[in-house]
């Protein structure tokens, strides 16, 4: 065989591969769009097989890896395509990277995207997406002003909704979900995140009418799209995660579980006041609304142990939680009632517990609540000279002298390495005019912190001199 046969065996060779892996890519893109992404992938390994550069080929597998939600493994395929120049490719990587909580990556990829295609809503739509997703809420909502409110879609114009939700505009969202709600009469899930915009914004007419068509179009239980949204958040997508929870709560707004799980992800995006908001509906409705508390013990009228712990544990969960979150917001009164609650569905209370309510309440200047919430601390842990410490500011802030000094000595007397004690000791005892004893107090703690600016200032004030 010559050099010119074996060069056209070689070209027929070539050109037979690329055909067989044409076929197959055809193959597997009919049972895609049958919903069928195992066989798909089948279909496109054995196309890849054939000729592993095959750009629709590695498309496709990333395309199936998505529809298994196997997210991690769709990443090579649509890298590999989008290197080789496959637009799509490119698209299917950012949703990819989204999914599996790579927002940084993803935002650099569709934005690139962006500046070649300025004018392609697909890609404007998953910019926006983006970038809520890397908490970019505000830049969000402008880029969704700027390029899709021209877009003549009902999806785009739920995107555009929820940009501006999570910038909390919500008269413009109002506005818009009101469009995406004419627009997508049949669109479920549509419906169900407009109503839920028009629940937080307090237009009952509308959200009455939203969410009614969106329980006409979904079953009875979100259990299997809980699930969903609960999926995504644990590969890393929490942005989308809240989205589809938010879609729910409009459809099921007295379902306790969704608005939970809502609240819980609100809080590790730092979206304080949503977190308050969906954590005090979840409290206020089944399953976690009317637990009966009998002697300590949590009972949610099941008759099913199992289920009364889990519950019992989620409850605690979501008060702590809200605790948390009003905190954040400076509710400091709210957060200590909120925390109450917790302690009061433990079965093992802890004086830490407690001792974090007072001084919550303290904060929020309410010294009776204080005094209580250490005084509880001290019944659970009496040899705890933080509660004492605790329980003898309250006393003091309540001009009780005789009590703060009782607990501050029971306090110093545990632990007499605190200088603060020391001090905050030391100065009721000059209040009481023994200058002497708070002199003993103060000079006993110099010899444990002799470098205590603070408390060397009160040593002198009371006559007391250093030793040379």
């Amino acid at each position: 065989m010559n050099h010119r046969t074996v060069f056209a065996f070689l070209l027929l060779s070539a050109t037979l591969s690329g055909c067989g892996a044409n076929h197959l890519v055809k193959k597997g893109n009919a049972h895609m769009d049958a919903q069928r992404p195992d066989a798909a992938a089948m279909e496109y390994q054995r196309a890849l097989d054939k000729k592993p550069s095959h750009p629709e080929a590695l498309r496709g597998m990333a395309a199936a890896y998505l529809g298994k939600n196997q997210p991690v493994r769709a990443i090579l395929p649509a890298q590999r395509a989008a290197k080789a120049g496959d637009a799509e490719s490119q698209l299917l990587l950012v949703r990819a990277l989204l999914t599996t909580g790579r927002a940084e990556d993803a935002l650099r990829t569709i934005s690139e995207a962006a500046e070649q295609t300025p004018n392609n809503p697909v890609i404007q739509m998953l910019l926006v997406e983006t970038l809520i997703a890397n908490g970019e809420v505000e830049k969000a909502a402008n880029k969704a002003d700027e390029h899709l409110i021209d877009v003549a879609s009902a999806e785009a114009r739920s995107l555009h909704t929820w940009a501006l939700v999570r910038s909390n505009r919500m008269d413009s969202a109002i506005a818009m979900a009101a469009e995406a709600t004419a627009m997508a009469p049949e669109n479920a899930e549509i419906q169900s995140l407009a109503a839920m915009v028009f629940w937080k914004g307090k237009r009952q007419e509308e959200f009455n009418r939203a969410h009614k068509m969106a329980r006409a179009l979904l079953p009875a239980s979100p259990r299997d799209q809980l699930r969903d949204a609960l999926w995504l958040a644990e590969q890393g997508d929490k942005e989308g995660a809240i989205r589809k929870l938010a879609g729910l709560q409009g459809a099921y707004p007295q379902n306790g579980t969704v608005s939970a799980q809502l609240g819980l992800l609100y809080a590790q995006q730092k979206a304080w006041a949503d977190s308050v908001r969906s954590l005090n509906v979840a409290l206020n409705n089944p399953p976690y609304k009317g637990a009966a508390n009998v002697a300590g013990v949590l009972s949610m009228k099941t008759g099913d142990t199992i289920k009364e712990t889990k519950r019992r544990a989620e409850y605690i969960e979501i008060a702590n939680q809200l605790g948390s979150s009003y905190s954040a917001l400076n509710k400091h009164a709210e957060a200590a009632q909120a925390w109450g609650l917790a302690l009061q569905r433990s079965l093992k209370p802890t004086a830490d517990g407690y001792l974090a309510v007072a001084a919550s309440w303290e904060r929020a200047g309410n010294i009776d609540e204080m005094g209580k919430a250490a005084q509880k601390a001290t019944e659970i842990d009496p040899s705890s000279a933080a509660a004492h410490y605790t329980l003898a500011r309250a006393f003091e802030h309540a001009n009780n002298l005789e009590w703060a000094i009782r607990h501050g000595q029971r306090s110093w007397s545990i632990d007499s390495d605190k200088a603060a004690v020391a001090v905050f000791l030391g100065s009721l005892y000059e209040a009481r005019g023994e200058r002497r004893v708070a002199r003993e107090i103060y000079r006993d703690a110099l010899r444990r912190h002799p470098s205590d600016a603070v408390l060397y200032a009160a040593f002198e004030r009371v006559g007391g001199t250093r030793r040379r």
